[in-house]
C-alpha cells in the first residue's frame, strides 16, 4: 500500500476521504480512528506552542462519518500561559459530523519527580498476522489498512485483548505520521479487539473516543491491552491501555452504545 493514504488535503482544511477509510460496519462510512487522528493533526498544527503537547484529545462522534470530503476548522476555547484549549470540527455536506477537544499543555520539568515505574510489555517484535474478522465487517477500508499482531485474544475470540497495530498507510498523502495520529488512528478498535459477544448479534459502537496520553509512544507500532465492560440494562464502556516497547504510555475510553 506504498504511497496511499486515508486523506489527501486538497485546501486548508479540505480533505478528500480514501476508500481505505471506511469501517467495518459499512464501506460507506468511516472507522473512527482516521477522522479522530485527522482532528487531532488539525489541533497539533494550530498555532503550535514551544514547550507545550498535546496532553489529552477526546472526539464525540456525532453521527456515522461518510467516506467523503470533510471540512476541518480549529478554534481556541481557552489560552493561558501553561494550558490552552483547542476545537476541532469535521464537516461532511455541510453536516457537522465530528468534535474533537484537546488539551494543549506545557511539558512537565525534566527535573519533575517520576511517578513508579511501569512493567513494560513482554519483549519481542510484532509480526503481521492475517485474521478472519467477525461476520458481518467488511474487511477491506479500514481493517486492510492496518497490521495486527495479537498476544491475548483476538477479533474471533470474545472478551478482553492484548494486541499491537500499526497503519500501513500515511494518515494524509505524503506525510509521517506523528504519535498522536497513530495512537487516535489505531486506538478506535479497542472496543472491536475486546468484544464481549458476537458483534453481528450483539453490536456495540462507539459514540466516543477520549486519549491521555503521559508520553508519546515511539516507533510504528501502537500497543492496545482492551477490556470492555456491560452492565445489562444500563452501559458498556471500553478501556485501553495504550503501549509501545517501553511500557504504558496513556489511556484511552470509548462509551459504547449496545
Amino acid at each position: 500500500m506504498d504511497g496511499e493514504a486515508f486523506y489527501t488535503q486538497t485546501g486548508p482544511g479540505q480533505f478528500d476521504s480514501s476508500p481505505l477509510t471506511g469501517g467495518p460496519w459499512s464501506a460507506a462510512s468511516q472507522h473512527g480512528g482516521p477522522p479522530s487522528a485527522l482532528l487531532a493533526r488539525e489541533m497539533e498544527r494550530y498555532q503550535p506552542r514551544e514547550g507545550h503537547r498535546l496532553a489529552r484529545v477526546s472526539i464525540d462522534i456525532l453521527t456515522p462519518v461518510p467516506v467523503a470530503p470533510l471540512t476541518v476548522t480549529v478554534e481556541e476555547i481557552r489560552t493561558g500561559k501553561r494550558v490552552q484549549l483547542l476545537q476541532a470540527t469535521a464537516q461532511a455536506g455541510g453536516r457537522t459530523v465530528l468534535i474533537g477537544r484537546a488539551w494543549r499543555i506545557a511539558a512537565a520539568s525534566a527535573d519533575f519527580p517520576a511517578g513508579a515505574a511501569e512493567p513494560a510489555p513482554a519483549a519481542g517484535e510484532p509480526t503481521a498476522q492475517a485474521f478472519t474478522f467477525p461476520e458481518g465487517w467488511h474487511a477491506g477500508g479500514y481493517l486492510s489498512a492496518i497490521d495486527w499482531c495479537f498476544a491475548d485474544g483476538g477479533f474471533a475470540q470474545d472478551g478482553p485483548a492484548r494486541a499491537w497495530a500499526r497503519p500501513r498507510v500515511a494518515l494524509v498523502d505524503g506525510e509521517a505520521m506523528t504519535p498522536w495520529q497513530r495512537v487516535l488512528t489505531v486506538g478506535d478498535s479497542g472496543s472491536g479487539i475486546s468484544a464481549c459477544a458476537p458483534p453481528a448479534q450483539h453490536p456495540a459502537i462507539n459514540c466516543d473516543f477520549t486519549v491521555v496520553l503521559h508520553r508519546d509512544p515511539a516507533g510504528p507500532w501502537i500497543g492496545m491491552d482492551s477490556r470492555t465492560l456491560v452492565t445489562p440494562g444500563q452501559g458498556a464502556f471500553t478501556q485501553t491501555t495504550v503501549f509501545d516497547p517501553a511500557g504504558p504510555a496513556g489511556l484511552a475510553t470509548q462509551t459504547l452504545v449496545v
